[in-house]
């Protein structure tokens, strides 16, 4: 259940938080993920987007 995110620019911000580790810290891993962002459903983006430190309330809609 997606509880009303935005789910495209959650995916975004994840995508682009990836990309900001891979090229500012060389953390390959991090690039991985990125792609990874493609095939998550809402609830695995929610609950990626706070491991990551990001609020997804920001993103609701």
């Amino acid at each position: 259940m997606d509880g009303g995110y935005d789910l495209d620019a959650l995916r975004e911000a994840i995508k682009a938080e990836c990309c900001a580790a891979f090229f500012g810290a060389g953390i390959g891993p991090a690039l991985l993920e990125a792609v990874e962002a493609d095939s998550m459903d809402a609830d695995e983006l929610i609950a990626e987007a706070r491991r990551m430190g990001i609020d997804p309330d920001q993103y609701r809609i």
